[in-house]
């Protein structure tokens, strides 16, 4: 008799005994009953122990290049290796592996993919080589975390030519609100997006403020696959306690420094925030700017023209992207972590992991972000394009020590509860776990 058929058969002996009334068999039946009971407590624990959903889980990054890189790769990397703990097999699909000498976990194996790299033959292939990888590797269930087409081609082919399961996750609002305003780029990744949506078994949120966005795009989108689970960061690398960053120190040069880290376009709100801290710098000039990550060409020029034009060259710097291995250091040494974004966000890592290292934050009121600033307790929330409010906020922090520390450690605390892989990494686990365990 299999395990599946002994528990319920001890279970119902159980109930029939627990009905017998009779005084002269009551304590017979009682002392039975109590063996039975801990008996099926045993066996019970034994199936939960030894019954383990095998999973071998497929996912993808656009560059492999370990802690090294300096975009959300190296993000992406650290919380494979984590999630890599609780699986039985990860197979991280790439067609630009830049470190072939990054230590992996035993049962971690990179799949390195050709690359075409033609101009307009490149991206079709792309998307043709994504879309066969799950099909020719020994894999379970595809996770994905980006709107790369490739990616999301790769889920729509397993689902529709193999029945392969997946999970989705949506880290951003940008690509989404109503398809009529779509342009160009975002109307090709639409295209992909829609398709992978309806494919897809689970769409993982970071938060519910989220959902709205979402369901605009795509209402006819099952919000039964919705699962919220929020973005994370590792608070152990990220913390108040390290090296300092002697290339901010020495920019800083006893001034206070708020600092913002991402991509640096219009969409990001980067405009807005210079313009917030030239009315911030005109009533305190003891404090810098510092803007870290890469951008458009045209548009970081006209911001450097900007810069220039208004006086303070001296006071804020374009420091382009930093590998994310020396970010801990950078973020220690600022004061203040800016965010000023317009639209498309979710939680933003870099948000995060300012906060992990014990800064406050200033941050717009998009998406997930006030789920991670809390107005007044962690930072403070403002809305898009308030320049004013942004100013007010930011002088604030600068200008006040004692506050400035008081919502640093909140925030610190607060990241460590909510926004910790050692949380947020087995939620995923489980998420794969069960969503293949209903296809068997």
């Amino acid at each position: 008799m299999a395990m599946d058929d002994v528990l319920p058969t001890i279970k119902t002996l159980m109930e029939t005994l627990s009905t017998v009334t009779r005084p002269s068999n009551y304590w017979i039946v009682a002392g039975f009953s109590s063996l039975l009971g801990g008996v099926f407590s045993y066996l019970n624990k034994m199936v939960l122990m030894f019954w383990v959903v095998m999973v071998y889980v497929m996912t993808f990054i656009g560059r492999l290049e370990g802690v090294d890189a300096p975009s959300l790769h190296a993000q992406y990397f650290e919380e494979y290796v984590l999630l890599s703990r609780y699986v039985d097999g990860l197979k991280v699909v790439s067609d630009n592996v830049v470190a072939r000498d990054v230590v992996l976990p035993a049962n971690m194996e990179v799949v390195e993919l050709p690359a075409l790299r033609v101009p307009k033959v490149y991206g079709a292939t792309k998307i043709v080589f994504y879309s066969l990888a799950p099909l020719l590797h020994d894999t379970d269930i595809l996770y994905v975390r980006t709107f790369s087409p490739p990616e999301l081609s790769a889920i729509w082919a397993a689902k529709r030519l193999s029945g392969m399961p997946s999970v989705l996750v949506l880290p951003g609002t940008w690509l989404f609100g109503r398809p009529s305003k779509a342009r160009g780029k975002e109307r090709f990744y639409r295209f992909f997006l829609r398709r992978a949506l309806d494919a897809c078994d689970r769409v993982v949120l970071y938060s519910r403020l989220m959902l709205p966005e979402i369901m605009l795009y795509h209402p006819k989108m099952d919000a039964s696959k919705v699962v919220y689970i929020h973005n994370a960061i590792n608070v152990r690398r990220f913390s108040p306690d390290g090296e300092v960053s002697e290339r901010l120190t020495s920019l800083k040069n006893g001034r206070k420094c708020v600092l913002y880290v991402g991509r640096v376009n219009e969409k990001k709100g980067v405009g807005d925030l210079i313009q917030a801290f030239k009315t911030v710098s005109a009533g305190q000039r003891d404090c810098i700017l510092a803007i870290v990550g890469m951008g458009e060409k045209q548009y970081v020029g006209r911001l450097v023209e900007d810069v220039q034009s208004s006086g303070l060259s001296d006071r804020v710097f374009f420091l382009g992207p930093i590998p994310n291995r020396e970010m801990p250091a950078l973020l220690r040494a600022a004061d203040v972590i800016a965010y000023a974004t317009r639209e498309g966000e979710g939680i933003p890592r870099a948000l995060l992991e300012g906060m992990a290292c014990g800064k406050p934050a200033v941050a717009t009121q998009v998406a997930g972000i006030p789920e991670a600033v809390i107005d007044g307790v962690t930072g403070f929330v403002v809305r898009p394009r308030d320049t004013a409010a942004l100013a007010d906020c930011l002088s604030r922090l600068i200008s006040d020590d004692s506050l400035r520390q008081e919502m640093g450690l909140k925030a610190r605390r607060h990241v460590e509860a909510e926004f910790n892989y050692d949380t947020v990494i087995p939620k995923i686990a489980a998420l794969l776990k069960e969503v293949v365990s209903e296809g068997r």
